[in-house]
């Protein structure tokens, strides 16, 4: 839990920086109470570092992490200052993690490959926009453990859901960068290992004779956590400076 509101601080602290520090956008120098119309079809690009600990069922849990990179498409439209949208996400990249279990096993946990379709609420300040996003996600999971009686792998594709929060601000014309952080929940899922060596099970590391069933474990994540620095590239005209009501 601290190593993840150490995450949450940090990455507050980059979206506070992000949004002093970044020039604004020609145009919205003049007056506080004018901002970007943010309405339209945007796509873009997307890279960070994401982490989770998963509980394997196999004895011990395991950290994974790793680089993430993938790009998304989004639609949206502004009323006044509120900015409603849907937004479609594909991220690749492996967050890996192994571990040796009774001093004979090694386990190894992947997530790959995740994919959001979420909606989000954002508020318009300017040439800044601050959002919150929630919906779907999925991702493939993999396991797999490697003894002296053989090696054994299981995968699937697993759903869940997702919320994040994040912030948006243009640096030219119809193009804005931002960052991002998202919480994901895949739930848990069993497996049942199938690979070369023949039947085995964990005791087995510890017994001669593989007894007569097959490997099993489960993936049973304690949530994944996504930070992701983010540029998009809105589709159309040169967006518009609106008035507040």
């Amino acid at each position: 839990m601290r190593g993840f509101l150490r995450s949450v601080l940090v990455a507050f602290a980059i979206f506070c920086g992000l949004t002093a520090l970044t020039p604004a956008s020609a145009g919205n120098e003049q007056s506080p109470g004018v901002s970007i119309d943010w309405s339209g079809l945007y796509v873009g690009l997307h890279g960070g570092y994401g982490w989770s600990k998963q509980d394997t069922g196999l004895g011990s849990d395991i950290n994974v992490d790793g680089w993430l990179a993938g790009g998304h498409v989004g639609l949206q439209r502004q009323f006044d200052r509120w900015v409603l949208g849907i937004e479609a996400s594909i991220t690749g990249g492996d967050l890996e993690g192994s571990k040796a279990i009774a001093g004979m096993a090694d386990v190894k946990a992947t997530v790959s490959d995740i994919l959001m379709i979420t909606g989000r609420l954002g508020y318009a300040w300017r040439d800044r926009l601050f959002y919150v996003k929630g919906g779907y996600a999925s991702a493939d999971v993999d396991l797999s453990i490697s003894t002296f009686g053989g090696s054994f792998s299981g995968s699937s594709r697993v759903d869940g859901w997702t919320a994040g929060f994040g912030v948006e601000r243009q640096i030219a014309h119809n193009v804005s960068i931002g960052l991002e952080y998202n919480y994901i929940d895949l739930g848990a899922k069993s497996f049942t290992f199938a690979g070369s060596g023949g039947p085995l099970s964990l005791a087995a590391t510890t017994a001669y004779c593989p007894p007569p069933r097959p490997v099993s474990g489960s993936f049973d994540p304690d949530g994944l956590h996504t930070v992701l620095a983010r540029v998009s590239f809105r589709l159309g005209s040169e967006p518009e400076h609106v008035p507040y009501k």
